[in-house]
Protein backbone atom coordinates (compact mmCIF):
# COMPACT_ATOMS: atom_id res chain seq x y z
CA UNK A 1 0.00 0.00 0.00
CA UNK A 2 1.47 3.52 -1.24
CA UNK A 3 0.69 6.45 1.21
CA UNK A 4 0.56 9.71 -0.21
CA UNK A 5 1.08 13.04 1.79
CA UNK A 6 -0.93 16.15 1.68
CA UNK A 7 2.06 19.48 1.90
CA UNK A 8 -0.30 21.91 2.50
CA UNK A 9 2.74 24.74 1.74
CA UNK A 10 2.31 23.69 -2.17
CA UNK A 11 -1.67 24.73 -1.66
CA UNK A 12 -2.82 27.53 -3.30
CA UNK A 13 -4.07 30.29 -0.66
CA UNK A 14 -7.23 32.15 -1.84
CA UNK A 15 -6.45 35.60 -2.23
CA UNK A 16 -8.52 38.85 -1.82
CA UNK A 17 -8.28 42.36 -3.64
CA UNK A 18 -9.07 45.45 -2.05
CA UNK A 19 -9.05 49.19 -3.20
CA UNK A 20 -8.81 51.75 -0.87
CA UNK A 21 -8.23 56.13 -0.90
CA UNK A 22 -5.63 56.23 1.97
CA UNK A 23 -2.74 53.94 2.03
CA UNK A 24 -2.51 50.87 4.40
CA UNK A 25 0.21 49.96 6.86
CA UNK A 26 -0.14 47.67 9.89
CA UNK A 27 -2.72 47.79 12.39
CA UNK A 28 -3.05 45.43 15.93
CA UNK A 29 -5.38 42.71 15.48
CA UNK A 30 -5.55 41.07 18.91
CA UNK A 31 -3.09 40.69 21.41
CA UNK A 32 -1.01 38.49 19.25
CA UNK A 33 -1.18 39.21 15.98
CA UNK A 34 -1.27 42.27 13.06
CA UNK A 35 -3.52 42.16 10.14
CA UNK A 36 -0.98 44.19 7.53
CA UNK A 37 -0.95 45.20 3.89
CA UNK A 38 3.07 44.89 2.44
CA UNK A 39 1.59 43.84 -1.00
CA UNK A 40 0.48 47.30 -2.27
CA UNK A 41 -0.22 48.95 -5.47
CA UNK A 42 -0.89 52.55 -6.32
CA UNK A 43 -2.44 53.52 -9.39
CA UNK A 44 -3.19 57.25 -9.52
CA UNK A 45 -6.35 57.38 -12.13
CA UNK A 46 -8.36 54.04 -10.78
CA UNK A 47 -11.24 54.41 -12.58
CA UNK A 48 -13.76 52.53 -10.10
CA UNK A 49 -16.52 50.13 -11.89
CA UNK A 50 -19.70 51.59 -12.36
CA UNK A 51 -22.11 51.76 -9.42
CA UNK A 52 -26.01 50.34 -9.83
CA UNK A 53 -27.44 53.29 -11.07
CA UNK A 54 -24.70 53.24 -13.69
CA UNK A 55 -22.88 56.21 -12.58
CA UNK A 56 -18.90 56.10 -13.07
CA UNK A 57 -17.58 57.13 -10.26
CA UNK A 58 -14.78 59.82 -10.45
CA UNK A 59 -10.99 58.40 -10.84
CA UNK A 60 -8.96 58.75 -7.89
CA UNK A 61 -5.06 57.47 -6.92
CA UNK A 62 -5.62 54.10 -5.76
CA UNK A 63 -4.22 52.11 -3.03
CA UNK A 64 -5.00 48.15 -4.04
CA UNK A 65 -3.47 45.71 -1.58
CA UNK A 66 -3.77 41.66 -2.31
CA UNK A 67 -4.23 39.47 0.46
CA UNK A 68 -5.21 36.30 2.19
CA UNK A 69 -8.45 38.66 4.06
CA UNK A 70 -11.35 39.79 2.15
CA UNK A 71 -9.56 43.30 2.98
CA UNK A 72 -6.49 42.52 1.20
CA UNK A 73 -4.53 42.39 4.09
CA UNK A 74 -2.90 39.19 6.11
CA UNK A 75 -3.39 38.46 9.84
CA UNK A 76 0.07 37.28 10.81
CA UNK A 77 1.70 37.18 14.46
CA UNK A 78 3.35 39.94 15.75
CA UNK A 79 3.76 40.36 19.47
CA UNK A 80 5.18 43.96 19.51
CA UNK A 81 4.18 46.26 16.29
CA UNK A 82 6.28 48.99 17.51
CA UNK A 83 9.71 46.70 17.00
CA UNK A 84 10.58 47.04 13.41
CA UNK A 85 11.82 43.58 13.50
CA UNK A 86 8.59 41.90 14.65
CA UNK A 87 6.98 43.74 12.22
CA UNK A 88 9.51 42.70 9.24
CA UNK A 89 9.33 39.15 10.33
CA UNK A 90 5.37 39.62 9.90
CA UNK A 91 5.66 40.61 6.48
CA UNK A 92 8.33 38.05 5.84
CA UNK A 93 5.30 35.44 7.18
CA UNK A 94 3.58 36.60 4.36
CA UNK A 95 5.13 34.85 2.09
CA UNK A 96 7.51 32.19 3.90
CA UNK A 97 6.89 30.49 6.94
CA UNK A 98 8.88 29.52 9.42
CA UNK A 99 9.56 26.01 7.90
CA UNK A 100 9.93 27.05 4.70
CA UNK A 101 13.00 29.79 5.39
CA UNK A 102 14.86 26.94 7.25
CA UNK A 103 14.39 24.37 4.52
CA UNK A 104 16.23 27.39 1.91
CA UNK A 105 18.91 27.79 4.58
CA UNK A 106 19.46 24.45 4.60
CA UNK A 107 19.23 23.74 0.60
CA UNK A 108 21.41 26.43 0.06
CA UNK A 109 24.25 25.64 2.57
CA UNK A 110 24.27 21.91 0.99
CA UNK A 111 24.14 23.69 -2.57
CA UNK A 112 24.14 27.06 -2.59
CA UNK A 113 24.79 26.49 -6.87
CA UNK A 114 21.68 24.75 -7.47
CA UNK A 115 19.54 27.55 -4.66
CA UNK A 116 21.07 30.23 -6.10
CA UNK A 117 18.26 31.63 -7.35
CA UNK A 118 15.60 31.02 -4.43
CA UNK A 119 18.25 31.85 -1.94
CA UNK A 120 18.44 35.74 -3.77
CA UNK A 121 14.66 35.65 -4.07
CA UNK A 122 14.15 35.26 -0.38
CA UNK A 123 16.97 37.30 0.43
CA UNK A 124 15.54 40.49 -1.51
CA UNK A 125 12.14 39.72 0.02
CA UNK A 126 13.58 39.73 3.37
CA UNK A 127 15.47 42.86 2.95
CA UNK A 128 12.40 44.40 1.39
CA UNK A 129 10.32 43.71 4.52
CA UNK A 130 13.19 45.63 6.77
CA UNK A 131 12.83 48.32 4.95
CA UNK A 132 9.04 48.51 4.32
CA UNK A 133 9.13 48.06 8.23
CA UNK A 134 11.21 50.67 9.18
CA UNK A 135 8.65 53.37 6.93
CA UNK A 136 6.02 51.98 8.30
CA UNK A 137 7.40 52.72 11.98
CA UNK A 138 8.77 55.73 10.78
CA UNK A 139 12.48 55.32 11.45
CA UNK A 140 13.58 55.95 7.85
Amino acid sequence: MVKHFLNLHSMPKMTYTAVYQQPRTLLRYDSERVIIYPDERVEDNFQPEKTADNEAPSPFKAYIYTGEERDGGFIVPCSDPTDHHEVANAIIRTRYTVSDELALQRHHQEDADAYAEEWQAYCSFADAATAKAKKWLGIV
